[in-house]
């Protein structure tokens, strides 16, 4: 499987940086500034950028635009501060309600998979619910003031087969539940209770939160790189990162996907984050992933999530992975979701 890119080498070279990769110092010209930055800020990858140029890895002749770069940082960095009072006060909620959870995803992997948090900045929180405390954990989170702009709330298709809910707090902050990891084929193949089992914890603000272990972490990483809505360089680098550095035991990883139906999601994000990181291919991980057999139902659903963004199509990826005698509750239940979202 070839992967086109057209990164730009100073972003690459960032996300690079700290792999242990071997690298070369590459300039960042004053022509390629403004698109590096708009992707930069797109992605939240200002922390990667700027101590790649703090430590030498990429070279900004321009002093004023390495200030812009560092102050741009620095914003990102109050704004990771105000999701993290975010984590806790949703971490209360939850906790108060007996609502078992796990933070997930980005301000996880900065505290856990990240030597300095302040490098991998990030923009929303995301948590996942168990599939039994669902519904409680909307009911209290709506008491509690967060919203759903999205009517499916409570419908069969979104306690049976849904991906999850984006809450917004009085404040305009972001809070993401997962309920699986993705919609479509590969999600409604996943066991998510097994992804509570083991944990791991950070303590925000003297409290204990809940975080997914390194195996989870990984696999979560591999669906967001894989078939993510925004499949950049800062999905690739957290899986390169969960591999490299923290050294996740990617086998058990490939072992859950496995018995999910997913090794084809875990192989294609080890396979990209490698080709456009330009890791060393010779890593077993790799090794492993490109010997990894895709069938060809896997390749189309995996192909509708690298080109098509219609949830329509994404969704729809899901018939022919569940069984037949399920299809048509899967239709009646996709098509009255998508009424009650447009009304």
């Amino acid at each position: 499987m070839s992967i086109e890119s057209s990164d730009p080498p100073a972003l690459v070279a960032a996300l690079r940086h700290g792999l242990g990769a071997a690298t070369t110092s590459v300039p960042l010209g004053a022509s390629d500034v403004g698109d590096v930055s708009n992707l930069a800020g797109y992605d939240s990858l200002f922390g990667f950028l700027s101590v790649a140029i703090l430590d030498g890895a990429i070279l900004v002749e321009d002093d004023d635009v390495r200030a812009d770069l560092l102050q741009r940082w620095h914003k990102n960095l109050l704004t990771c501060v105000v999701l993290e009072a975010l984590i806790v006060r949703t971490a209360v909620i939850l906790d108060d309600a007996v609502v078992t959870w796990r933070l997930t995803k980005g301000a996880a992997l900065a505290h856990l998979d990240y030597a300095d948090p302040a490098v991998r900045t990030f923009g929303d929180v995301d948590v996942v619910i168990h599939p039994d405390h669902w519904t409680t954990a909307l009911d209290v989170l709506r008491d509690s003031g967060y919203t759903r702009s999205n009517e499916g709330i409570g419908s069969d298709y979104d306690r049976r087969y849904g991906k999850g809910a984006t809450l917004t707090t009085v404040d305009g902050l972001e809070l993401d539940l997962h309920r699986r990891f993705a919609i479509g084929r590969f999600g409604v193949t996943s066991r998510m209770a097994e992804v509570f089992e083991p944990s791991d914890t950070i303590v925000l603000a003297d409290r204990s939160i809940p975080v997914l272990a390194p195996t989870y972490r990984l696999l979560h990483a591999c669906y967001h790189a894989s078939l993510g809505g925004s499949r950049f360089l800062r999905a690739l680098r957290d899986v390169a990162q969960l591999i490299l550095v923290t050294q996740v035991d990617w086998e058990e990883t490939f072992a859950v996907a496995r018995r999910w139906q997913a090794e084809a999601v875990v192989a294609s994000a080890i396979i990209e984050s490698w080709q456009r990181l330009s890791l060393d291919f010779a890593h077993p991980a790799h090794v492993r992933a490109t010997n990894t057999p895709i069938s060809r139902a896997d390749q189309r659903s995996l192909q509708v999530f690298r080109t098509n963004d219609s949830f329509r199509a994404q969704a729809l990826t899901a018939v022919g992975a569940i069984p037949l005698t399920e299809v048509p509750r899967y239709l009646w239940s996709f098509a009255s979701h998508r009424l009650k979202s447009a009304r």
